[in-house]
């Protein structure tokens, strides 16, 4: 009796955290967004979240097992004595399971809710340049930007931000600082300006270069867009054309803008 008793009450806490931490995964922002600004709720951040809905999702499942088990014959009774009230049960279940699969309403509209409240939260001012940009390294984030890693700790350190190493993330630098990745990236993209001279031109991620057509930034590198697409296709890339954002042409060929950026400099030298 106190086996089941203890069992019962582990699987009402599991519930409540699963209930709790089910809600906070529906709101929460995406995790390009959740990850670069440092979001957190209840002082937990999103992997923090993740792992208590995740290890409570596999307590739940254990329990129940055990529940399932220790009161195995009250259930086989309660089935025989209500079949139909657990044959409705069971159909209602399954018709959620199979909309929810084939995303038609009302379970595509929940779905459709949460995308909108996640969509909804306040966006960074300096998005990351590349998806988890939070995990690159100040070393890899200061080539992109084309300054030397050097330059890049000497940035930070002038701001007030304790920078031990290059090899240093982001997030790293963020948490040992009590700031966001966003923030620290929004400091060296500050100290970057980007000039339209060819010779001395960078890539800024963020800076809204990625939007630009092909034939917009052939226009600024003072290069033939004609020159461009052959020099690309050249290097492998699929589906270019001078109307294509550098974006579009990046992802297409499972790339960054910026490292399309770095191969049409390298068309007049």
């Amino acid at each position: 009796m106190k086996t089941r008793k203890f069992v019962s009450l582990f699987l009402l806490y599991c519930l409540v955290v699963m209930i709790v931490s089910g809600i906070v995964l529906y709101i929460m922002p995406h995790g390009r967004v959740a990850y670069w600004t440092g979001w957190r709720f209840l002082g937990l951040d999103k992997d923090q979240w993740d792992a208590v809905h995740t290890i409570f999702g596999f307590l739940m499942v254990i329990f129940g097992v055990w529940h399932v088990i220790l009161n195995w014959k009250n259930i086989v009774k309660y089935i025989e004595k209500s079949g139909g009230i657990f044959l409705s049960a069971t159909i209602l279940a399954l018709v959620c399971l199979i909309g929810t699969i084939l995303n038609v309403p009302p379970f595509s509209s929940f779905m459709s809710l949460g995308e909108k409240i996640k969509n909804s939260w306040k966006k960074p001012a300096v998005m990351p340049p590349a998806p988890h940009a939070e995990l690159f390294t100040l070393e890899r984030v200061s080539s992109t930007l084309g300054i030397s890693p050097s330059k890049a700790v000497a940035i930070l350190q002038s701001k007030g931000l304790k920078v031990e190493s290059p090899k240093e993330t982001l997030k790293q630098i963020a948490v040992e600082n009590g700031v966001t990745p966003a923030y620290v990236y929004s400091i060296l993209k500050r100290a970057v300006s980007f000039k339209e001279n060819r010779r001395s031109a960078v890539f800024v991620p963020g800076s809204g270069m990625g939007r630009k057509t092909l034939r917009e930034i052939c226009r600024e590198m003072g290069i033939p867009v004609n020159r461009c697409v052959i020099v690309l296709k050249q290097n492998g890339l699929k589906n270019v054309s001078p109307d294509t954002t550098l974006r579009d042409i990046a992802f297409g060929n499972g790339m960054y803008p910026y490292q399309v950026f770095q191969i049409l400099q390298e068309v007049k030298r």
